[in-house]
């Protein structure tokens, strides 16, 4: 999964720590594999985040969980406008 991001130009910051502050519960939370937190350098106010999951519905269990705990109320008060979600499946070869 990569989650791209388009932050309010005054909120990148405090984005990008809120986001780092709550890294570790994300790359610990059950069937996670990676998480980063990436800043595109030629455009600056957007900020991907790329998962690896184990499956698809660990993913889900983490979405509903960061749901209940109202994390999705605060991470959207930073954006500029919706996310995208793109979901990707790796080829093996």
């Amino acid at each position: 999964m990569i989650a791209e991001f388009s932050i309010k130009p005054d909120m990148r910051e405090k984005f990008l720590d809120y986001t780092v502050e709550n890294l570790k519960a994300s790359r610990t939370f059950p069937g996670n594999i990676a998480f980063e937190i990436l800043v595109d350098e030629s455009r600056p106010q957007t900020v991907l985040f790329y998962e690896v999951w184990e499956t698809a519905e660990a993913q889900r269990a983490y979405l509903a969980w960061r749901a209940r705990d109202n994390g999705f109320a605060t991470l959207f008060s930073y954006l500029d406008g919706p996310p995208k979600f793109n979901a990707f499946r790796r080829v093996e070869g």
